[in-house]
């Protein structure tokens, strides 16, 4: 699901220039993104440094946008855009791949709790100044409320226990073991839907070809390129 949100953004130019950072705290799924011109940096999750340089990158980014939109009186990053005559202020979108692993190795130590707190800001202040969070997690509760209540699109894909589809407010009876990959629900409204991938395999390894050949065709685009985030 992240990658093939990191491909659409990267494919789409009628939403301005993007930039994607990924954190992967669930096994190496999002490491194929790293050819995406789009993609500045995706970094494991027992990085440590580079995660706390991330977050604090971010923060810093909306809290000096914040200041730059409200000199403007803009209240939103395409606002800005037209009254600062910068039509290559990018969007910014960070994937977080495996929020509950995330969440125990940060929220409870007490060296990385501010960490912790910084994503969390990010959720509530980010989205008003073009900085987005798409998160995964494998079970509704390792969410809590604060976190929850950020993202205004919830989509539910397969599980394996059926509660977890009541705790997320929706059937019961139309995700079953037996549905294809990448089936899903959305929360609050009740049609199925059905992700994407770049072309028709779904195995790992040819998305990561697939996302390979996309790259190098959307790197011939003009437009700003995101910094990476580096190791000391």
């Amino acid at each position: 699901a992240l990658r093939s949100l990191a491909a659409a953004a990267t494919a789409t130019p009628r939403g301005g220039v993007v930039h994607i950072y990924g954190l992967d705290f669930a096994g190496g799924g999002l490491s194929a993104l790293e050819p995406l011109p789009t993609v500045g940096s995706i970094i494991p999750g027992d990085d440590e440094e580079r995660v706390a340089r991330l977050l604090r990158a971010l923060s810093g980014l909306v809290e000096e946008r914040s200041t730059a939109y409200s000199a403007l009186r803009a209240s939103t990053l395409t606002e800005y855009r037209v009254l600062a005559n910068r039509p290559d202020e990018p969007r910014v979108l960070l994937l977080l791949d495996g929020f509950g692993t995330f969440r125990v190795d940060y929220e409870g130590s007490p060296l990385l709790a501010p960490l912790y707190g910084m994503f969390q800001r990010l959720l509530v202040e980010g989205r008003g100044v073009g900085v987005h969070v798409a998160m995964t997690a494998d079970r509704p509760s390792v969410i809590p409320t604060s976190v929850g209540s950020a993202f205004q699109r919830k989509v539910v894909l397969r599980m394996t226990d059926e509660d977890g589809y009541m705790a997320m407010g929706v059937p019961r009876d139309v995700l079953t073991p037996v549905s294809p990959p990448g089936r899903s629900m959305q929360v609050d409204r009740p049609n199925e839907l059905q992700l994407a991938i770049l072309g028709e395999d779904s195995n790992a390894a040819a998305q990561a070809r697939e996302i390979e050949r996309f790259a190098q065709a959307a790197a011939a685009r003009p437009g700003p390129r995101p910094e990476p985030i580096r190791s000391l």
